[in-house]
């Protein structure tokens, strides 16, 4: 994970017609993550700001992060579809890996990717005058890192590290670690995901979503304090797929499976909610 004390940093301005580009290149102790921080006064039109990294990789896929999963698209131009295909979307990270190891390309906002041959090119802004005439004018700040890994996407980690990227850890003043309550929820398993924690719209309950995130099977569990009973639904929240359950619970996903669960606590832990 990319944390620790800052080892290198540099920090360089560039002119790009009219606009001004401060970025700032930070590379953490024990950390292989390399983040660009940067800062933009965009005052272009019909220009396109992207980034590109040309790497020592070869595969005839890359691997393109969605909502709740990755897709795989081809790097190369063999057909007719291949070729309009100028972008493809992908949220927090695009990776190309070969056997021996490889390179993934992450960011915290971003979504126009491009991977061509061995080449992982990133769209920062577009500048459009069509429908809005002053589209991405003005200050912007974003980050985006270049993250080389051993293995492929799964065992290189790059979905933990997307995460660190996009969901810093949050600082609460005034608190201990001894004063820290136990988490009321908690789920267990590499590759399980706790995506959505919230009350539930018609009943005195909690509502969480949990998603197998690495594409692949996996076996973990559900813990939540013993007197809190928990009930799986279907998506929508309303037809209940098999009894209550009180207390932990084990868990099996295939991949990229997404299961609702409901959680009914006693009424003085629900009111405290």
């Amino acid at each position: 994970m990319g944390s620790g004390p800052v080892q290198q940093g540099l920090r360089f301005v560039l002119r790009v017609g009219q606009s001004t580009l401060t970025q700032t290149l930070t590379l953490a102790t024990h950390s292989r993550e390399l983040r660009v921080t940067t800062e933009v006064d965009w005052q272009e039109t019909h220009r396109m700001l992207r980034v590109a990294f040309p790497v020592a990789v070869q595969s005839d896929a890359a691997t393109f992060a969605v909502q709740f999963g990755t897709v795989k698209r081809p790097t190369h131009q063999n057909t007719s579809w291949d070729v309009a295909r100028f972008e493809s979307v992908a949220h927090q990270f695009v990776d190309l890996s070969d056997a021996s190891g490889g390179v993934a390309l992450l960011n915290d906002g971003k979504y126009g990717h491009k991977v061509q041959g061995a080449c992982l090119d990133l769209n920062l802004l577009r500048s459009p005058t069509d429908p809005d005439p002053h589209a991405d004018q003005g200050l912007h700040r974003f980050t985006y890192s270049f993250f080389p890994h051993p293995g492929d996407v799964v065992t290189g980690n790059v979905w933990a590290q997307a995460q660190a990227l996009n969901q810093p850890p949050l600082c609460f003043p005034g608190r201990t670690a001894m004063e820290t309550e136990a988490p009321q929820v908690r789920v267990v398993g590499e590759g399980l995901s706790l995506e959505a924690f919230k009350k539930a719209e018609q009943e005195a309950c909690w509502v969480i979503r949990i998603v197998e995130v690495l594409g692949r099977s996996c076996t973990g569990g559900l813990e939540v304090p013993p007197e809190v009973e928990i009930e799986e639904t279907d998506l929508m929240e309303w037809k209940p797929l098999a009894g209550r359950h009180t207390g932990a619970m084990p868990l099996n996903f295939q991949p990229f499976e997404i299961r609702t669960f409901k959680l009914y606590p006693p009424p003085e832990l629900s009111s405290d909610s």
